[in-house]
């Protein structure tokens, strides 16, 4: 891979984007047309993570967001929920042994229904990177957009109800800093897997400018070559 990301850099007048986000879709889908249940496409579906984290942080890439669980995704069966869970609290726990010195890792989302246990791992990895200098990897885990952008709204109605501003203060740059990624650079790319063309209710005030890659290929094969045609793509090229 270290060649090929050196090839991609090559080029003198390619964009790198500064922010991309991924929505991981298509976990399920994927096991299902191997024969397997679903269960096996979420393991199957942490494995791409470590290298397409690090080869957007060798490219330069400032932010990494992945969308792993939306607050939608509560609807599904208690068991695959459950086995989700009991995932998630594994991968954050190989995610800060991972990071090194250059992955600071965030969660965004709200803590809501989740197990103590799993938000005591969420808490230590962010605490075990937060010092560190490289890129910012976003896991939007219980995440929203709408719940999101209604918090924030809240948030400032309330410091106006107390004194800190008033309403004409109110604008884009007041706005983003109630938002999750308040302090990041809003979305330049967004790469969804599966086919979908949808949205899915995922950083929508942060993405209002972004370009819109899509692969037919499940989130487990997303390998480097897809990361280059999406770099590619919104680079017109």
């Amino acid at each position: 891979m270290g060649s090929a990301i050196e090839s991609l850099l090559s080029n003198d007048s390619l964009k790198i984007p500064k922010h991309i986000a991924i929505i991981c879709d298509g976990n399920g889908r994927w096991a299902k047309s191997k024969g397997f249940p679903r269960s096996f496409g979420h393991k199957a579906g942490t494995k791409p993570i470590k290298d397409i984290t690090k080869a957007c942080s060798e490219l330069g890439v400032k932010v990494l967001t992945l969308y792993v669980f939306s607050t939608e995704n509560w609807n599904r069966s208690d068991k695959e929920v459950n086995f989700l869970m009991k995932l998630f609290i594994e991968f954050f726990i190989k995610l800060r042994n991972e990071a090194g010195k250059n992955i600071k890792v965030k969660h965004i989302g709200i803590t809501d229904n989740l197990s103590s246990e799993l938000i005591n791992e969420i808490r230590k990895t962010e605490k075990s990177t937060e010092n560190n200098s490289g890129m910012i990897l976003n896991i939007a885990l219980n995440y929203g957009s709408r719940l999101e952008i209604i918090a924030a709204a809240k948030k400032i109605i309330h410091d106006i109800d107390i004194g800190i501003f008033n309403i004409d203060k109110v604008n884009e740059n007041l706005f983003n800093e109630y938002i999750f990624t308040s302090g990041l650079p809003d979305v330049d790319l967004i790469i969804r897997t599966s086919g979908e063309m949808r949205i899915s209710n995922f950083l929508l005030w942060q993405s209002a400018k972004a370009e819109l890659w899509v692969t037919n290929d499940f989130w487990p094969d997303f390998r480097y070559d897809h990361l280059k045609e999406a770099i590619k793509y919104y680079n017109k090229i």
